[in-house]
């Protein structure tokens, strides 16, 4: 089975990036609680800080990485915070401080506003590899937070998504995984783990006695061992002659 490391300590961040990836025949690998090496994401922008992490821990652990970095960009305040949104007003500090600093510096901002942007890095340390993908959802930032106990991390209680009455953080995560940045950027990094480490479209068909049983590319690398296995089983019982394993791309490829 693939396996995949998510390069983020971030707890809230796991749990999003686990349920989008969850119906991947996938592995996800978190980093270990004893880890206390830090990256400085001192990057020119998103994807140079999600590279950096990406790079970082997978040739740490040797693992594919998956990294992502985001931002606020608030239009009132120039694309403030932006790629600094972690680190406004201190890492260590906590969001709801760093939420009441922002809504008193739009205290009287007629133009609310604002998006959040997401890209998210795939890293293969033994290829050297990278995919890119990014993920925007427009908005505008709320007068005063709207905050749901257990469902939406960092600025999510102040922003308000586009066709929507409530924060992020109101909205669930079920909702919100569908609709933010991080999902849009998630889902397209999705495909491309589909598409370039899974087989894609691709078809499989293995014919016993001439008999096809058709399996997507994308099953059968769960399986592959286990089909392995039974064709060693297979080929030394008298009563099956043949055992064929052939791979085409189907009309859509």
């Amino acid at each position: 089975m693939l396996e995949i490391l998510i390069a983020t300590k971030n707890p809230g961040k796991v749990k999003e990036i686990k349920e989008i990836l969850s119906d991947l025949p996938l592995k996800i690998i978190t980093l270990p609680e004893s880890d206390r090496s830090r990256v400085e994401e001192n990057g020119r922008d998103y994807f140079e800080n999600a590279l950096k992490k990406a790079k970082f821990y997978g040739d740490k652990y040797g693992y594919i990485t998956l990294a992502d970095d985001s931002g606020l960009e608030i239009d009132a305040l120039n694309g403030k915070p932006g790629i600094h949104s972690a680190r406004f007003l201190g890492e260590n500090t906590p969001f709801d401080q760093k939420i009441s600093e922002i809504l008193k510096m739009m205290q009287n901002a007629k133009n609310r506003s604002a998006r959040f942007r997401t890209v998210a890095v795939l890293y293969l340390p033994k290829s050297g590899k990278v995919y890119k993908a990014e993920g925007i959802v427009e908005g505008s930032i709320l007068t005063s937070p709207q905050k749901r106990e257990g469902s939406g991390f960092g600025y999510d209680p102040i922003f308000k998504p586009e066709e929507f009455s409530e924060s992020f953080s109101m909205l669930g995560e079920e909702v919100k995984n569908k609709i933010s940045h991080r999902s849009k950027a998630l889902k397209n990094i999705k495909e491309i783990i589909k598409s370039e480490l899974l087989g894609g479209s691709e078809m499989v068909e293995i014919k016993i006695n001439g008999k096809r049983l058709p399996a997507n590319k994308y099953v059968y690398e769960v399986f592959k061992s286990v089909i392995f296995a039974l064709l060693g089983t297979l080929k030394n019982i008298p009563e099956i002659e043949t055992v064929e394993i052939t791979i085409k791309k189907d009309d859509k490829s």
